[in-house]
């Protein structure tokens, strides 16, 4: 298949679409776009932008990579820089990690992407302690929309932090199967630096973490907790269910707000049977599933309570929580209310000056 052809199929123009003539500017201009931030990495299993096989490389030598060389963390997506790489920043070679976070989002949530790429990019501008690789990237499949296939086009071209998967839109339908069998086949070892011994080449990341749009991170403690844990065959998360006394005793998983795999259970999870025969179902259900039937992740790492979901008026659970300084991600934050109380618990405005209002 070609990059053109799939392209085409993307965008929904086949037989029988019901795209009209008032939408073919739109179609031919966001077309146009996305064959400049899009190319076909395998044409039959995914979609994956060309930016994204190189956004972790050395900087450049332009004056925007310039710049960006003195920021505090290696390609946080920022909302207010000029690229993703924004907020990059030198890497510790001693206790280094290098984690990708997806976070799993419609085309259509522009506030919400926008909001995110300020947190984050505020979190890696106010923490230059913050010593590992953390990369976040936005994670959608095919856009169709004629609207939504020329504003992602623009947003990749600025943001650069924009994923899009060859799938139809879905949460339990196979997206997060889809995402980390992507990332497996495009970084593989071979894209990782060698280390001048003639041993392989390390991958570009020790974890892989996927994540939801209400999701808060608090990236420099995600990985001060990783920095400790083991680089294979390791699952990080939430421990579902945590309270089997109340809850059905089904095996155990990691809720869905973000959880992490270490590189080779990514690769594994690109090959093995166990997921590719069955993914469709509760997507973090059945991530642990693949895990269990395999006897896989047998480092398991359960962040309970510093990940928990927003509590608000609600009773207290083993999974729902007041917020605690040492948290690492706060979940269930649906509307603009919640990001703000959560927000204003953890000062995330401390660098506001007066001169700011």
């Amino acid at each position: 298949m070609s990059s053109s052809s799939s392209l085409y199929k993307q965008l929904g123009l086949g037989a029988g679409s019901p795209v009209s003539a008032s939408h073919l500017l739109l179609l031919v201009l966001g077309a146009g776009f996305l064959a400049l931030t899009v190319f076909v990495v395998h044409p039959n299993e995914f979609r994956i932008q060309s930016f994204f096989s190189g956004g972790c490389g050395r900087p450049g030598t332009d004056a925007a990579t310039a710049a960006v060389a003195a920021s505090p963390v290696k390609n946080v997506s920022g909302g207010a820089s000029d690229a993703a790489a924004a907020t990059t920043a030198a890497r510790s070679p001693d206790n280094d990690v290098r984690v990708l976070i997806g976070i799993q989002t419609l085309p259509s949530k522009y506030e919400r992407r926008n909001l995110l790429r300020t947190i984050y990019s505020l979190q890696a501008r106010e923490q230059p302690s913050l010593a590992g690789s953390v990369d976040v990237r936005f994670v959608f499949c095919n856009v169709t929309s004629p609207v939504d296939a020329v504003l992602v086009s623009l947003e990749a071209i600025r943001h650069g932090d924009i994923i899009v998967l060859d799938c139809a839109e879905n949460m339990d339908n196979g997206k997060t199967y889809t995402f980390f069998s992507t990332v497996a086949r495009a970084f593989n070892s071979s894209d990782g630096e060698g280390s001048g011994s003639g041993s392989p080449p390390p991958p570009r990341y020790d974890y892989v973490m996927k994540a939801d749009d209400d999701t808060y991170l608090r990236l420099a403690a995600l990985v001060e907790s990783l920095r400790g844990a083991a680089r294979r065959d390791a699952y990080y998360g939430l421990q579902m269910p945590c309270d089997r006394e109340n809850f059905y005793p089904f095996p155990p998983f990691m809720s869905g707000m973000g959880y992490a795999l270490s590189w080779d259970l990514v690769q594994w999870v690109a090959t093995a049977e166990e997921s590719r025969r069955d993914h469709v179902g509760p997507e973090d259900m059945w991530t642990g599933r693949w895990l269990n039937l395999a006897s896989k992740a047998k480092n398991r790492y359960d962040m309970s309570p510093r990940m928990y979901n927003y509590r608000g008026a609600s009773p207290p659970s083993c999974f729902r929580r007041d917020f605690a300084p040492d948290t690492i991600a706060v979940h269930m934050l649906k509307d603009a209310a919640r990001w703000a109380e959560t927000l204003r618990y953890f000062n995330a405005t401390a660098a506001l000056r007066p001169s700011h209002l």
